[in-house]
């Protein structure tokens, strides 16, 4: 399917979802570009919603490539964890580059907004949550779930063996850990508690926080008051 053809129909999917794509006053440009094809199109949300081809003053640019695309559409792949990142510098199969330097926190709710609901196949948006659809960010496997106004929710699978938050990176918001089935441990702080599944851990602002997996490990991730 061509790139115009794939994002026409995207949108028109997306229309009960239409309010969470853009939640400012006014309007944006999101231009697409397929890397091995070189299409181009570009998404004008605001009051009015339409797509339009080629690359049209946007603020903000994603690129991917044709196959990803439709892995997308066939429900192969998932939108949003091939674009998560641990560092907003790490190039992923989805990637987007901020071109206004005036609009950085719509592009970055935008880019939040399309990732969820615009680019998720079918009028009624649902996920799978499966390893076969995962990234790759903090030493696991996540499949973001929202992102929206100050709140993070994510699905992640930690490997036997591998440590979610490996480089002890510190948030300043607040967050938990709700353990849904594994084994191994999680070092909030300077306190090294067992993994129960079932349990809810939460983690203060400004504090080291881990899992250390010693069977594979399941879990949701919250955090809430996150810029």
């Amino acid at each position: 399917m061509k790139l115009i053809d794939a994002m026409r129909l995207m949108l028109d999917d997306a229309e009960l979802y239409s309010d969470l794509l853009y939640i400012f006053s006014g309007s944006i440009r999101v231009g697409v570009e397929l890397t091995d094809t070189r299409e181009t199109a570009t998404l004008i949300l605001g009051e009015k919603k339409e797509v339009v081809e080629g690359l049209k003053d946007p603020a903000v640019r994603i690129t991917m490539t044709g196959d990803i695309l439709d892995k997308i559409l066939k429900r192969e792949a998932d939108a949003f964890a091939l674009a998560g990142r641990s560092h907003i510098k790490e190039k992923r199969p989805i990637d987007f580059d901020s071109i206004d330097p005036d609009r950085v926190s719509e592009v970055m709710e935008t880019i939040k907004g399309l990732a969820t609901f615009f680019f998720n196949p079918g009028r009624i948006k649902t996920k799978d949550l499966r390893l076969a659809l995962t990234g790759d960010a903090h030493g696991a496997k996540p499949i973001p779930l929202v992102y929206w106004k100050g709140l993070r929710f994510a699905w992640y699978h930690v490997p036997a063996g591998a440590i979610l938050n490996e480089n002890k990176e510190i948030d300043p918001w607040p967050q938990a850990f709700v353990m849904l089935r594994g084994q191994g441990d999680v070092m909030i702080e300077r306190e090294k508690l067992e993994l129960k599944e079932q349990s809810v851990y939460y983690i203060p602002r400004n504090c080291t926080h881990q899992i250390h997996a010693r069977s594979p490990v399941e879990l949701l991730w919250i955090a809430w008051d996150a810029e």
